[in-house]
């Protein structure tokens, strides 16, 4: 299978994708063409969280660079995916915990590391109304750590 290479150069890429909002550095290994290992370098942009299969789950996208073994650039590639994540609620940000995983990116099985996403408290909101169902993820963070802190101070004060 060819790979066409893309034009675009690599410092344009890494600056565009470093500025990208809500976007989480990623990095992850893959068999590459030539029987070496090849890298990838990217970003991971939750996009929402979903219940899958009664589990919380983070709905992203994954685009970067593929690299040969020998340093030979492949391509940029990006791709949607859902994987299973681990919530947590800290007294100033709430933290999606993804990874290890396998994301499928220009053909190749990409092993993608362990990696968090940080969602700082006190961004605003974009629902209009309290009853209003969430529209992004961090109106869902929102949401899952004020009722584990409602939880947890009920349960302190039983």
């Amino acid at each position: 299978m060819t790979i066409p290479p893309f034009t675009a150069r690599r410092g344009d890429r890494a600056a565009a994708s470093a500025h990208l909002a809500g976007a989480s550095p990623v990095i992850g290994t893959f068999p590459s063409p030539r029987g070496s290992r090849g890298t990838f370098a990217g970003t991971y942009r939750l996009e929402r969280l979903v219940n899958q299969y009664g589990q919380t789950a983070a709905a992203g996208i994954f685009s970067g660079e593929l690299t040969d073994g020998d340093g030979r650039h492949l391509g940029v590639g990006s791709c949607r995916h859902t994987a299973a994540a681990e919530l947590t609620s800290e007294p100033d940000a709430f933290r999606t915990h993804l990874g290890p995983l396998d994301v499928n990116l220009l053909g190749f099985l990409v092993t993608v590391n362990e990696f968090s996403i940080t969602v700082p408290r006190g961004l605003p909101s974009t629902t209009s109304a309290p009853e209003a169902p969430p529209v992004r993820a961090i109106d869902l963070l929102r949401q899952v750590a004020t009722a584990a802190d409602e939880r947890q101070t009920r349960d302190g004060s039983d």
